[in-house]
């Protein structure tokens, strides 16, 4: 059989990619506005041929196809922007009601939807956070449904709590999957994940064999412990280091590089138990030293529990960090543990500035 082919729209760095080429797909073209995630995305993909940087509001189907050398593909994948949908806009009113902030961003699914109606794939998948739900009274979430249903196709809006799939955080996204109507409709109104999947990774299972750090400590690349990893694999097992992580396929451990902090911040930090935030820690007696509204920011600091799922990898992780505190040592966690809370395997190389390795790893979709 002829290997399926796809081309994913707004690609970030790769994690849509990496899944579907891992499901056995041919990536034919992959394009993102910004530059440093198509720098990560052409250096983890050196063999798709048309890895671009490009603006789609700007970047015409019809140019895309002339470079591809085709006007069909098999499947269209992407997560246009999800910041005008979040949650975080949701509750200060950006998202809704009287306070409601116009942000064009809410409309790039349209440029999505363009190359749909021009390549008229079999199938398209879409990714965006689940703010776009109630997002304007849930108006997006209507129109994404209808818009592309007047394009010919089938859609199945699901929602996909990532644990359940055997990623270690609390992440949950909404997929909108369309079936062109020419096709037979195999979608079933509630579907599982494979059996494979259902079990539940905790953060320690993802990153607790990784060499321990101060903050400001590592480099960007170096050696792994493995004397550290054996006692690691004896006590969890190979599943999530071997068959997501792929650490085998990773001679050298990168990006594992602590941000420093201000001595104030770590001792705040110390102030914190395991699986703690900082409202519940005031709320057991504790008196924190940052000097912002107690009010305002009681979840400013937030460490992860080693035997929980950790929270949802953000892009906000490239401004701070704090609520990304590691479970048993005194800083935040570096750019190689969040990616391996995203699923990204070892082998995975981020050659870009720390800041903008949080950044793309937070705002990639899972592989």
């Amino acid at each position: 059989m002829k290997t399926p082919n796809f081309a994913d729209l707004f690609c970030g760095c790769g994690g849509f990619s990496l899944g579907m080429e891992r499901a056995g797909f041919k990536c034919l073209a992959a394009i993102d506005f910004n530059a440093e995630a198509t720098a990560v995305f052409q250096k983890n993909f050196p063999h798709v041929p048309h890895a671009l940087q490009k603006d789609l509001t700007t970047f015409p189907p019809a140019e895309l196809a002339k470079l591809i050398g085709t006007e069909r593909l098999d499947v269209i994948v992407g997560g246009p922007p999800c910041q005008g949908f979040s949650t975080v806009r949701q509750a200060d009113g950006a998202n809704n009601g009287e306070r409601f902030v116009k942000d064009e961003r809410r409309l790039l699914y349209q440029e999505f939807l363009k190359y749909i109606e021009f390549f008229q794939p079999k199938v398209f998948v879409m990714e965006n956070v689940l703010g776009i739900r109630s997002a304007s009274g849930g108006e997006y979430f209507t129109r994404v449904q209808k818009e592309a249903r007047a394009l010919g196709y089938r859609v199945h809006a699901q929602v996909e709590d990532c644990i359940d799939l055997g990623v270690p955080q609390k992440r949950r996204r909404q997929l909108f999957i369309g079936t062109r109507l020419d096709l037979p409709d195999y979608f079933h109104p509630d579907i599982k994940p494979a059996p494979h999947a259902c079990h539940h990774p905790t953060l320690w299972e993802a990153i607790g064999d990784l060499p321990p750090l101060k903050a400001g400590e590592g480099e960007e690349t170096c050696d792994y412990d493995m004397e550290r990893r054996k006692a690691h694999v004896k006590r969890f097992g190979r599943g999530y280091l071997y068959n997501v992580l792929e650490v085998r396929w990773a001679p050298k451990l990168t990006s594992h590089r602590a941000r420093p902090h201000s001595e104030r911040d770590l001792r705040d930090f110390a102030l914190l138990n395991e699986g703690e935030n900082s409202k519940d820690a005031m709320e057991r007696g504790v008196r924190f030293e940052f000097p912002y509204d107690k009010e305002t920011f009681k979840d400013r600091y937030t460490r992860q529990h080693r035997n929980e799922p950790c929270s949802t990898i953000v892009a906000h992780l490239s401004k701070d960090g704090l609520m990304f505190i590691h479970p048993t040592q005194n800083r935040t966690l570096t750019p190689r543990e969040a990616a391996r809370v995203q699923s990204f395997p070892d082998w995975f190389e981020f050659p870009i500035a720390r800041t903008h390795q949080f950044r793309v790893i937070g705002n990639a979709a899972l592989n």
